[in-house]
């Protein structure tokens, strides 16, 4: 299940249009999907593998601060991570497992793989969309 640090990461969260849930389906049980998606959109996606970055690429693709273009409800098949959000309070880490579902509605995040990881992704948007990450330019700060 994921943790989250600090202590009041929770509604921090919440107010960023975060969520985490932990399921012991194969990928996002569709009650959860419905938080997020419209019906048409809650098909994967596809499935990505993150490796662990090598020293010096810690910031770089999905270490970059960036928004997405749309909602996202996100399932970790396998490996273990950190997900980092920000907001006026600073950054909240919250470290992710397989079983792990993550659901973003526009907030400003990255990841880090801390061991290989496979995410299965579900996005908004019509069929054939991408999933369009938008670098914030915030300034790289070194993970927890």
């Amino acid at each position: 299940m994921a943790t989250m640090t600090p202590a009041d990461s929770s509604h921090r969260l919440t107010d960023l249009g975060v969520e985490f849930h932990a399921t012991s389906d194969n990928d996002v049980p569709d009650h959860l999907l419905a938080l997020a998606l419209e019906e048409g959109e809650r098909h994967p996606r596809g499935e990505v593998a993150v490796d662990p970055p090598a020293a010096g690429q810690e910031f770089e693709d999905f270490g970059a601060w960036h928004v997405n273009d749309g909602n996202e409800a996100h399932f970790l098949r396998s490996g273990t991570g950190q997900v980092q959000f920000v907001d006026d309070d600073g950054v909240i880490t919250v470290d992710v497992e397989a079983g792990d579902v993550m659901i973003i509605r526009g907030a400003e995040h990255r990841f880090r793989a801390l061991t290989p990881a496979v995410w299965v992704l579900h996005f908004a948007g019509p069929e054939g969309a991408d999933l369009v990450a938008t670098q914030t330019g915030r300034q790289d700060n070194p993970w927890d």
